[in-house]
């Protein structure tokens, strides 16, 4: 089976609301914290197979190539490759990738590359793609619903909305839940307290500062919402901040283990548990994360570091070093979340709620059937590869 064509359509979905996540040195002043933007793939075959990427919640601060440049880049590099060897073909991607490109753009095109071989390997054998992977371990990924803060909306305006968003996802079935935190720890102390009202004390919270705080600051301010009844902080300090290992992960990468230590300093001083990210900065950081033991999870977002092929060996690190992993998110449209899906079904040690929020945060879907929560968690379509197939309607109805 080989590539014979390409093709990349771009489209832009709405959010149900404008999210926000703290960002005190505005690094992301460009974001569009209204709707996602992405780019889908098709490649095409001479079996008549046709293998579906994307390129998931692209922002203009990354200066995307346009969807012809794209298809074009890539025709030259995958037209004509055989996909008994669908890795090299991956590799070759990677290889000729600017070395200007942006860094997290650089994983997000090529998870969308990886998926969409994937999703042709896995059509062609007939199997889906967390077969591929090593077999199903689980038949459900449990959820963990982002509550993300709301810009310019009064305190009040923002509790209501708390609480019947709160309200949706526990009939929903959903139990576990991140809020988004950092901007303002008095208002986050009464979000706190207003979702404990809400959902009980045994639904499970965590908090996502995206780096906002100096270590001093995390150690202080974590044990105030530990006492809220909060049970968990992802990135809670400002040497691994959101915004800078986005744009600027060599900062981090050049010496991984001043973070850790950072991270481990804090994890020391916390009776709550300690999260990073991971898979968007070099695999030297998870083992300082394990070195150092500085975290209780670690999460790992597949479409930032490169594919679920990495994504997977990052899960199997983690696991030497006995810290179980959650899947954390983008703002993956169908066929992103078909393969995080897969990823998870396939991995005995993801077992934290991930962040699987994209069939509920985004307005719509390019891809039919369209995921819907079910027990708080999500499952993967019947069917070989990803699973999932476009819907032409709802292309031409979010094409850019």
């Amino acid at each position: 089976m080989k590539i014979i064509d390409i093709r990349v359509r771009e489209v832009s979905v709405p959010r149900i609301y404008e999210t926000y996540c703290a960002d005190p040195d505005q690094l992301q002043p460009d974001t569009d914290h209204a709707q996602s933007r992405y780019q889908i793939l098709e490649f095409m075959t001479d079996s008549d197979c046709v293998g579906l990427g994307e390129i998931s919640d692209i922002a203009n601060r990354m200066n995307p190539l346009s969807g012809s440049d794209l298809r074009t880049f890539l025709s030259q590099e995958l037209v004509g490759k055989d996909l008994g060897n669908w890795r090299q073909a991956y590799e070759s991607v990677a290889r000729s990738l600017p070395d200007n490109y942006h860094p997290e753009l650089r994983g997000l095109t090529l998870f969308g590359v990886e998926i969409a071989l994937l999703d042709l390997v896995g059509k062609h054998h007939g199997a889906p793609i967390y077969q591929l992977l090593g077999g199903k371990c689980r038949d459900h990924v449990p959820v963990c619903w982002v509550i993300y803060l709301r810009g310019d909306v009064s305190e009040d305006e923002e509790l209501r909305a708390l609480t019947e968003e709160v309200r949706d996802k526990l009939a929903e079935g959903i139990r576990a839940f991140k809020m988004k935190v950092g901007d303002d720890h008095q208002r986050d102390l009464r979000r706190i307290a207003r979702f404990r009202e809400v959902a009980g004390l045994e639904t499970y919270l965590r908090v996502d500062a995206s780096g906002a705080w100096t270590e001093e600051e995390a150690i202080e301010k974590l044990g105030e919402m530990a006492t809220a009844g909060v049970n968990a902080c992802e990135t809670p300090v400002d040497a691994v901040s959101r915004p800078v290992v986005n744009d600027n992960p060599e900062q981090i990468n050049r010496n991984p283990d001043l973070p850790a230590a950072s991270l481990a300093r804090v994890r020391s001083q916390s009776t709550i548990q300690i999260i990073e990210h991971a898979a968007d900065l070099d695999d030297s950081f998870t083992a300082a994360l394990v070195r150092h033991q500085a975290v209780d999870v670690i999460n790992i977002i597949p479409s930032q570091g490169c594919g679920i092929m990495r994504a997977q060996k990052l899960v199997h690190a983690a696991e030497t070093g006995g810290i179980p992993v959650l899947l954390g998110s983008t703002v993956e449209m169908g066929p992103g979340t078909a393969a995080f899906i897969h990823l998870a079904l396939a991995s005995q040690n993801i077992s934290v709620p991930s962040d699987l929020v994209g069939p509920g945060l985004l307005v719509d879907d390019v891809c039919n059937p369209r995921f819907k929560y079910r027990s708080g968690g999500l499952c993967a379509f019947g069917g070989p590869g990803l699973g999932v197939e476009l819907d032409e309607r709802k292309i031409e109805k979010w094409s850019v």
